[in-house]
């Protein structure tokens, strides 16, 4: 029975996606018609042949483009967040290093940094990688060093007297307390860093999605830049579902992850 109410609530949760994108697509076709002119607001139907000329062009060849450098600086990005919210949490003269520093530089925007990283790498694939490391770090520090000073106490304290290492009771006690809050984390980076990989790429990249918009842009090809920000738009969304999934499997014994399951 409940499998049946679960099923039931899931495949409504589908006909509302579909209804609410049948509801945009009316949107957006009667606001092109009202525009009138194509190299301005292109229809609906102009930018699916558009997107289905793209497939068999380059779109394939920019999109992996995109998700190598994200690959590359979302990777290191939340490696670095970890290992420096782990050190935090062990060492108190780290933490009064790094901390003021991590709130420092957290406000601004990695946006702020493309005239700066165009500098040092130049116009290729440095630059989208640098920005991706820089805006997906912050979230995974902030979120994991967070669930570290969440991890319940007797916890450890139970680890200790069963005579567990320190490093024991980091992997099998600390991270897993803490996980729920660390996916969450990554999750918020994967975000932060598809939005930047974008912008950076269309102003310091010479491949990608973002600088794909940029090139059909100087052509007034209004179809196609919006058919590769659908593109853009739906890839974000596939990886963040991906995310989602990892996170529900890796904590199916956490209390929010069952209620996000319902």
């Amino acid at each position: 029975m409940s499998a049946a109410i679960a099923f039931a609530g899931r495949l409504w949760r589908g006909l509302e996606f579909l209804l609410a994108l049948a509801v945009v697509g009316l949107l957006w076709h009667l606001a092109a018609l009202w525009v009138g002119k194509r190299n301005v607001l292109p229809s609906p139907a102009a930018v699916a042949s558009a997107w289905l000329e793209l497939l068999a062009d380059n779109l394939p060849s920019d999109a992996l483009a995109s998700l190598a450098h994200l690959c590359a600086g979302y990777g290191a990005g939340v490696a670095t967040g970890l290992l420096l919210a782990v050190a935090c949490a062990r060492f108190a003269v780290v933490e009064a290093a790094v901390d003021p520093l991590i709130e420092l530089l957290r406000p601004i925007g990695a946006i702020a940094w493309i005239p700066l990283a165009i500098l040092m790498f130049g116009i290729g694939t440095g630059v989208p990688i640098f920005l991706i490391f820089y805006a997906s770090t912050f979230p995974v520090f902030v979120n994991t060093l967070a669930g570290i000073r969440h991890v319940d106490r007797r916890l450890v304290q139970a680890a200790e007297m069963l005579g567990a290492s320190r490093r024991m009771i980091v992997t099998h006690v600390v991270v897993p307390a803490a996980l729920p809050l660390i996916l969450s984390g990554a999750r918020l980076s994967l975000g932060v860093a598809w939005a930047s990989m974008v912008a950076a790429e269309l102003t310091g990249a010479d491949a990608g999605l973002g600088w794909r918009i940029f090139w059909y842009q100087e052509f007034f090809a209004m179809d196609r830049v919006m058919a590769v920000i659908l593109t853009i738009g739906v890839l974000g969304y596939l990886l963040d579902l991906a995310l989602r999934f990892l996170q529900r499997r890796l904590t199916r014994w956490s209390p929010d992850s069952e209620t996000e399951a319902r």
